[in-house]
């Protein structure tokens, strides 16, 4: 059972103790539970073109177990690897459900993913099978090499050659898959995030990483067992680890119904859906909000929205005073990583302050420490957003990467071991976090992290570029956008025909999402000594041109 909030939070703070571990978990059960209750509903879906599905815990336990009896039946195991990429459809959670009922490991991937992307992912991670939409397989087309399993769920687009119809072969499968007894140093979930250099590192988490979200859902959104009349909607993307918060785990570790939407953003839809299916807890990015306020609000009955909340991005003090005043609720901003998931955030019984992060959730050990001592640093001061270990939040390690793993920690002289974020903050006398930037090259644009050497290695694929730089640039609507300042090579000249030109070459490369929304043709790059991109020296520049526009 979930915890109930309580409305002093510094004794909660000082006062909880999550329950101890089991010796053996599988998510799974925690659905099977619910779907004792034949009635009790937990999704309703929909899409852009109208159609509706709705599903009991019941038919969701079903089903996925029928799923995993595909799975199983085509080789995968405890262990194995299953690349999962699908959009907003209920076979997205299905499929979710049925890895993990098997003790195997899900790597769940957005739907925008090019060939170059997934190459990657496939070669590292080796995965037994792929799971994806009949629109999708053609990505997938020279890439697979190890026989996996190739699964694909109809919609309309054909029937793709050497792939399997994954509703064809759950009609004939067999429901009885009983759910692997995890141990927590097993996985269950590998997600790809962006770093400041290289490529994408898999973030491998535990078998038991749904337990991490139990102060998630009490607290932050403020869910329970008791909130049977909840219906709870997540905007976010399946391939991002805030879908797993407020989609496949957060609201169903409490019984909570989801809705499930399957269509492009629009901010009207939104509101409109909003009032039609009842929403009582929304979840999307900052940037969305920006857009939902400058909308009527007032034209649409909102009366059943209790809470919304927001994770991903930094959202601006203006738009939450403005959406909390006109949607007439609290809007609860959460700060987490794919790393460690959510470790501060606003929550009820404490004060919302607008721009702050919020207060370390119940059972969170994080603080800020100093970048020269590590030693926590005193009100005030900026330092390191750090977690201090042991903790059972935390991410096993980055798939196959012990090094960068371990670059994640430091020690100080009281032989204190802390896991830092590569986020900077303060914090204030009431223990209140205040962001003040990435400690990296990171671009975080709309929710999205985006590693800057990912977009340029793929931008000096061009025959036009010599060299590149990628930094985030402010944005009044997104917050960032990616920004490419490039050298050309000597045969060609800058025109606003190239910069779209190398804007499309990169969509048709890489996510679309990672494409460079301006570009800005330099005669150099500033550079150290020792060569490398001193990308600090660009994102100063942006910061102060977007500071001047705006007076």
């Amino acid at each position: 059972m979930l915890v109930q909030p309580m409305t002093d939070y510094r004794s909660l703070i000082a006062s909880y103790s999550r329950p101890a571990s089991p010796e053996a978990f599988n998510y799974c059960d925690v659905i099977a539970t619910y779907a004792q209750d034949p009635s009790r509903e937990a999704m309703v879906w929909a899409n852009d073109r109208g159609e509706e599905r709705r599903f009991t815990f019941a038919e969701v336990d079903a089903e996925s177990r029928r799923i995993a009896g595909v799975l199983r039946t085509r080789g995968v195991g405890r262990g194995d690897r299953v690349l999962v990429m699908l959009p907003r459809v209920p076979e997205w959670q299905f499929t979710m459900l049925a890895v993990f009922r098997l003790g195997a490991i899900a790597i769940p991937s957005i739907t925008m993913l090019q060939p170059k992307d997934l190459e990657y992912r496939l070669e590292l991670a080796t995965p037994k099978a792929v799971v994806t939409s009949g629109r999708e397989v053609s990505k997938f087309d020279g890439l697979l090499v190890r026989d996996e399993a190739r699964l694909f769920v109809p919609d309309g687009s054909g029937d793709p050659v050497g792939w399997e119809d994954l509703a064809k072969a759950v009609a004939s499968a067999r429901g009885d898959v009983p759910a692997e007894p995890m141990r927590a140093d097993e996985g269950s979930m590998i997600y790809f995030t962006s770093g400041s250099t290289g490529m994408p590192k898999g973030v491998e988490h535990s078998a038991y990483f749904a337990r991490s979200f139990y102060e998630v859902a009490a607290y932050w959104l403020d869910l329970n067992e008791q909130s049977k009349d909840d219906t709870v909607w997540c905007t976010a993307d399946t391939g991002w680890s805030l879908c797993a918060t407020g989609v496949l785990i957060g609201p169903w570790l409490a019984g909570i119904r989801v809705f499930f939407y399957d269509g492009p953003f629009d901010a009207a839809k939104r509101l409109q859906l909003m009032e039609k299916y009842g929403i009582t807890v929304y979840l999307s990015a900052a940037t969305e909000y920006r857009q939902l306020v400058a909308q009527k609000i007032e034209d649409y009955d909102l009366s059943r929205l209790r809470l919304s909340a927001t994770a991903g991005e930094s959202l601006d003090a203006p738009t939450l005073r403005g959406w909390m005043e006109r949607a007439g609720c609290r809007l609860h901003e959460a700060y987490g990583q794919t790393e460690s998931l959510m470790t501060i955030a606003n929550y009820l019984g404490t004060e919302i302050r607008p721009g702050s992060m919020g207060l370390p959730l119940p059972g969170s050990p994080i603080n800020v420490i100093s970048q020269e001592t590590h030693e926590v640093a005193p009100p005030g001061e900026i330092g390191m957003v750090a977690i201090k270990m042991p903790t059972k939040d935390l991410m096993l390690g980055y798939w196959k990467d012990p090094t960068k793993t371990s670059e994640c920690f430091v020690e100080n002289a009281k032989e204190e071991r802390w896991f830092v974020t590569g986020d900077l903050a303060s914090k204030d006398e009431d223990g209140y976090f205040w962001y003040a930037g990435r400690n990296d090259d990171v671009i975080n644009a709309a929710g999205y992290r985006i590693g800057p050497t990912e977009v340029e290695a793929v931008v000096m694929d061009h025959r036009a570029v010599r060299e590149c730089a990628c930094i985030a640039s402010p944005d009044k609507e997104r917050g960032h956008i990616v920004k490419a300042f490039i050298v050309l090579n000597d045969d060609f000249t800058g025109s606003a025909s190239l910069m779209e030109e190398i804007k499309n070459f990169v969509k048709s490369r890489t996510a679309a999402y990672k494409y460079p929304r301006k570009v800005e043709f330099v005669d150099t790059l500033p550079m150290t000594p020792s060569g490398k991109i001193r990308r600090n020296v660009l994102r100063e520049l942006e910061a102060k041109r977007y500071l001047e526009s705006a007076k």
